[in-house]
C-alpha cells in the first residue's frame, strides 16, 4: 500500500498535489493519480490546468512528495 506525505493511502483516480524540483526551486502541481507503485506515483495533469509541466502531461514522483486532496475544498471548485 502506497502512502502520501501525511500517511493517507494513494489510489488511482485520487486528486493530489505533487512537488517537483526544477533546478534550484520546487513547484507544486495539482493532478490526478494515473498509476501507483510501491514507492512512486504517476500523476497526470488535469485537463483544466494552464501551467506548464514541461515536455510531458504525466510525471512520476516519489510518494513522499505527494498529498491526497480528494476531500479538500479547492478554490474555484466549490
Amino acid at each position: 500500500m502506497t502512502r502520501d506525505f501525511l500517511g493517507n493511502e494513494i489510489k488511482i483516480g485520487d486528486k493530489v498535489v505533487a512537488m517537483r524540483y526544477r533546478g534550484t526551486s520546487a513547484l507544486l502541481y495539482e493532478g490526478i493519480v494515473e498509476k501507483v507503485s510501491p514507492k512512486t506515483v504517476c500523476v497526470k495533469k488535469k485537463p483544466t490546468e494552464e501551467y506548464d509541466w514541461g515536455m510531458y502531461d504525466v510525471m512520476r514522483v516519489d510518494a513522499s512528495k505527494v498529498v491526497v486532496i480528494n476531500d479538500i475544498a479547492i478554490k474555484g471548485e466549490e
